[in-house]
């Protein structure tokens, strides 16, 4: 919900915008090798650290920083924070593949995991494609 200016009429067409400026740096970005965790830049795979654990906080790292990059040249405010919001989800998936690395240590955790994703699975905690409030065309 973009709080700050719901009530404008021009959101929809901020909104679009955004997407495009979204789907512009998204499209643009090179798959990600570098990753920063806990102030330490790392390879993804580094010292033996599984790639997918490591390559998933890489790249939502890297579409977070880029999309920020972006939203501060945007002159637009709406456009802007539609674009900062996409930024903060991507950051958020970052912070949470973090977690997730943690829990696939190798050190008997992995089931702690499990449960905690089947959770947010059953309660729909994670979002869909299918979740959606636009009106019907």
């Amino acid at each position: 919900m973009i709080q700050q200016y719901s009530d404008d009429p021009d959101v929809e067409a901020a909104a679009h915008t955004a997407q495009e400026v979204v789907q512009s740096i998204l499209a643009s970005l090179p798959k990600a090798d570098l990753f920063d965790y806990g102030g330490h830049h790392m390879h993804v795979g580094d010292y033996g650290v599984c790639e997918r654990c490591t390559g998933s906080i890489a790249e939502a790292q890297q579409a977070s920083l880029k999309l920020l990059e972006k939203a501060e040249s945007l002159d637009d405010a709406v456009v802007r924070e539609h674009v900062q919001l996409a930024a903060q989800l991507l950051r958020a998936e970052a912070e949470a593949a973090v977690l997730r690395a943690e829990f696939h240590n190798g050190q008997g955790s992995e089931p702690i995991l499990n449960l905690l994703l089947g959770f947010i699975y059953d309660r729909h905690i994670h979002d869909s494609y299918d979740h959606n409030h636009e009106a019907e065309q």
